[in-house]
């Protein structure tokens, strides 16, 4: 199945020598290429997301944010490794693929000027994250509501709204948390009317969605990522705000530019209770983030792990490399790995550096989420403003550090899979993508969770690339 004769674009293919370049075939097999062993215990299924194509009937996207949805899944089992990518046939993309036009996005503007892009919101691409709950996969995108897919042959079912539970434009955010001890998925989303609001929620078991409070804030602005303890639901917000709607609204401007970074605002932490109750909220210096790895409660504190950007260059320097992402995207996602202890009864914060090197995409072992770890897993730039290269563990304990590293190739997040005959925190493994520019090709990296320096204990050698993903998530299958 080629999505490119459906598409028709008149962008000449690259194939692959970029990590940001189009995949527009979709592809079904058994890996043949697989050096080392695979882990007899590492059974599951590896979902990646991101943005798959960056052009679309002549039209390039002007942001890494654009790009349709596209999953990719691999299948580790006792036979081998299968892989499979499908596009998330949003509304978005089947109206592009008939008007060899792309969507409005969020530095996208529609072909057409101000009067095509006039009182138009972002259109859901459904390409930044995905959940898999109660064996259905969901793909996600912050403004809208999640896409429910098929978890094996990743055939899209349409548009989720868990029974009419999400109102409005359903918003959904990109990073849901699971509960390891109840198999609850908290998450929230943002209203815009008739004030500013986050809306948090509990998904239970039987995918019945429920509300557990709003937080309401006096700005709209960019809100991407929380934490979640076994008491609370933690949001650090920083000052990235809706500064000028008004030519956005009238089609001058792209959603993007409407955004502006105001340190004299400071951040906001809420921590709302989970079970209900009065959320405590504080203000701190301005920080300047997005992706959060961990949370949880120490006596009368709250600890919870970001990634902190420098904020001197403020939102356009930012946002310009992720405009700027088929040259130079490198530095959008340098930042530091960073702890901030909140005490609930100060209302005091203490903050510390975890890792120097510039990282981003932090995850840690699935089990401890909620509660105290230990090791937190990072994409990392070996060189300062370079392209993620490395995969690090850092042992937030000791401040030791393990890192595997390949120059001149680009990975992406690592995604931790834990070994069902090892138990404890840690012990498994982390699962990446690696592109390979000089062969056009990516592969899935298998990297022992606890030393990647001793490098991969297997590599899956895929017979073309993959653009770079975005977020992912493992399923383990229990043989």
């Amino acid at each position: 199945m080629t999505v490119a004769d459906v598409a028709r674009t008149s962008i000449r293919d690259t194939g692959g020598e970029n990590p940001w370049d189009s995949q527009h075939e979709e592809f079904d097999y058994v890996v043949d290429e697989i050096d080392g062993r695979v882990p007899d215990s590492l059974r599951g299924v590896l979902y990646r997301i991101g943005p798959g194509r960056f052009e679309v009937g002549g039209h390039p996207m002007t942001h890494i944010f654009d790009g349709d949805g596209m999953v990719s899944r691999f299948d580790l089992s006792s036979e081998g490794i299968h892989y499979r990518n499908r596009y998330v046939r949003t509304r978005a993309f089947r109206r592009s693929n008939e008007t060899q036009r792309p969507p409005k996005g969020f530095n996208t503007q529609r072909v057409g000027g101000p009067l095509a892009n006039v009182l138009r919101f972002p259109e859901n691409l459904s390409n930044t994250s995905v959940l898999v709950h109660d064996d259905v996969l969901y793909t996600l995108w912050e403004g809208g509501r999640p896409h429910k897919l098929d978890a094996e042959t990743l055939e899209t079912y349409g548009s989720e709204s868990f029974g009419g539970a999400l109102k409005g434009i359903g918003a959904f955010s990109a990073h849901p948390k699971v509960d390891p001890h109840t198999g609850d998925v908290f998450n929230f989303g943002l209203d815009f009317l008739p004030r500013p609001m986050i809306r948090c929620y509990r998904l239970d078991r039987s995918r019945r969605l429920h509300t557990v409070g709003t937080v309401p804030i006096p700005k709209l602005g960019f809100v991407h990522d929380f934490a979640l303890t076994n008491r609370h639901l933690v949001f650090v917000l920083g000052p990235l705000v809706v500064h000028r709607p008004i030519p956005v609204a009238l089609g001058l401007r792209p959603f993007g530019e409407a955004l502006s970074y105001k340190p004299e605002l400071g951040t906001t932490i809420v921590l709302l209770p989970r079970d209900g109750g009065k959320a405590i909220r504080l203000e701190y210096e301005s920080l300047f983030m997005f992706h959060v790895s961990n949370a949880f409660e120490d006596g009368h504190e709250t600890v919870v792990d970001i990634v902190a950007h420098d904020p001197s260059g403020g939102w356009s320097t930012w946002n310009g490399y992720l405009c700027n992402y088929r040259e130079n995207a490198g530095p959008a996602f340098g930042g530091t790995l960073t702890r901030l202890r909140i005490n609930r009864n100060t209302r005091g914060v203490r903050r510390a550096e975890l890792s120097e090197r510039g990282c981003e995409f932090p995850q840690v072992d699935p089990r401890v989420v909620t509660g105290t770890h230990r090791f937190t897993y990072i994409a990392e730039a070996s060189e300062p403003g370079g392209d993620p290269d490395s995969i690090t563990t850092v042992d937030t304990e000791t401040g030791a550090q393990d890192r595997y590293t390949v120059k001149g190739h680009t990975v992406c997040e690592p995604l931790f899979a834990a070994d069902p005959e090892r138990p404890g925190e840690g012990r498994g493994w982390l699962l990446s993508l690696q592109h390979l520019p000089a062969e056009k090709r990516s592969q899935l990296l298998i990297l022992d969770a606890e030393r990647p320096s001793a490098g991969p204990v297997a590599t899956a050698r895929l017979r073309h690339h993959v653009p770079m993903t975005f977020h992912g998530g493992y399923r383990q299958v229990r043989g």
